[in-house]
Formats: C-alpha cells, sequence, structure tokens
C-alpha cells in the first residue's frame, strides 16, 4: 500500500465487511452490477484486507472468490463440507512492521446454501496463536453481533485494534484508554475512520501502541478522485441510478 501525507507514514487500508448488497437476501441483477462496481473501486483503492459478511454473501461466495483482487478474509466461513473458503488471516508488511489480519463472518444471509459459519471462538484462537509471536500488531475485522464483538475484545488481549462492521451502531471512535481499541464508521460510505497508531522503537514483540482517532465524514463537495469518479460513473450508467 501506498505510503501518505507529507511524512510518509505507512498505511493500512482495513473493512469489516458488509458492502456489497443493502440487504444479504437481495441479489438482482442491478444489485450484482453495483456490488461488481464497488469489488472493483476497492481494488483501485488498494484496500489491504476485508472481512466477508453476511452482506456480501448475497449471491454466494462465488462472485467474491472470482473478484481475486480483493483480499478477503474469514476464519470462520467455510462451504458445508466444512473447507475454508477464503484465508483467516494475513500477514502485512509495512518495513520490518508485521500487522496479523484476521476477519471473522458474523452470520450468513437467510436460504443461503452450501455456506456454513462455524464457531469464532476457537477459530479466532487458532489465529491468534498462529500470528502473535510474529506480529507486532493484530487486527480483527469483525462483522460479529455487537454481544460477540464485546466478548471478543473482553476475552482476547492479543488483540489490539477489532475494526466492526455491526449495522446498528454508526460511528464508533476508540477511546485511547480502553484496550483493545473499537472502531467503525457510518455504513455505505458516509464516513471515512483515520486511525494513527504510533509505536515505540525499537520494535519489539508485544510493541507497545498509542492511537489517535478520527472519523471524517465525505461530503460531495470533497474533491473527486478522477479514476474512483469514473469507475462510479460507468456503474451508475448501467443501472440507471444517481
Amino acid at each position: 500500500m501506498q505510503d501518505i501525507g507529507a511524512d510518509n507514514i505507512p498505511a493500512l487500508r482495513l473493512d469489516a465487511g458488509n458492502a456489497l448488497f443493502k440487504k444479504p437476501s437481495s441479489a438482482s441483477p442491478r444489485e450484482l452490477t453495483v456490488a461488481a462496481g464497488i469489488m472493483n473501486i476497492y481494488a483501485a483503492i488498494g484496500y489491504d484486507a476485508v472481512a466477508v459478511g453476511a452482506h456480501d454473501l448475497a449471491a454466494g461466495a462465488e462472485p467474491l472468490k472470482k473478484n481475486a483482487k480483493i483480499p478477503w478474509l474469514s476464519a470462520n466461513l467455510s462451504d458445508d463440507r466444512g473447507k475454508a473458503l477464503f484465508p483467516a488471516s494475513v500477514i502485512l508488511r509495512r518495513g520490518e512492521m508485521r500487522i496479523g489480519v484476521i476477519g471473522l463472518t458474523g452470520s450468513l444471509p437467510a436460504g443461503q446454501t452450501g455456506l456454513r459459519v462455524g464457531d469464532w471462538r476457537t477459530l479466532l484462537a487458532d489465529a491468534v496463536k498462529a500470528l502473535r509471536s510474529e506480529c507486532h500488531l493484530l487486527v480483527a475485522l469483525s462483522n460479529l453481533s455487537a454481544a460477540d464483538n464485546a466478548e471478543l475484545a473482553k476475552k482476547y488481549p492479543d488483540i489490539g485494534l477489532i475494526i466492526t462492521a455491526d449495522g446498528w451502531r454508526g460511528n464508533v471512535v476508540p477511546r485511547p484508554e480502553q484496550k483493545p481499541w473499537l472502531a467503525q464508521t457510518l455504513a455505505e460510505g458516509k464516513s471515512l475512520g483515520v486511525l494513527t497508531l504510533t509505536g515505540q522503537l525499537p520494535l519489539s514483540l508485544p510493541m507497545t501502541w498509542e492511537i489517535k482517532a478520527a472519523n471524517v465524514p465525505l461530503k460531495m463537495s470533497m474533491p473527486e478522485d478522477a479514476i474512483i469518479a469514473d469507475m462510479v460513473q460507468r456503474v451508475e450508467q448501467v443501472t440507471g441510478s444517481r
């Protein structure tokens, strides 16, 4: 991922999922076109990891698997035979720093066949065990329920940051004094969450981190990225929407 800002600060782009469909049970031709456009835009932006959620599975898992440019993650989503469909985690490297990112799927769309969501607790413990000895920071991308996210925060202290996609909550700005940190932004791209994490050098395992957070509302008056704006316009032309 490209560095950002005048100070060339290394950056990550992460998403907790539920990004493709407004309703997990709906996948009309128009909605499939919009979902394909969202995936293309995510790829152009350069997302480093995206968790698979129920709102991404309205058309099943195949459209996601076919889009190799999106780094989908899910530690607990499998087919009906128990075979994992996506990587559970990924290690992202920024220079000598290693960040382990784990994806957790909360539920399946009603009536969806051929898929299974396993117990996230056991599978998360396995993923944390595999990553904690070599990563300076562990991040969970979770679209679990609010109650499950609260349990995750309480029982898995090795995870430093939890980014959630809980449709009932809206913006959640992490409190620096409360760890692990929980963060969330409004649905449908209405705001951008910006987290600045500062670690104490030299690098060590585990690392000590400090955080600053902001949610930036996205407004029509903001400057457009020409490439992304063109991609959005093409989707709007096909679907007849604005």
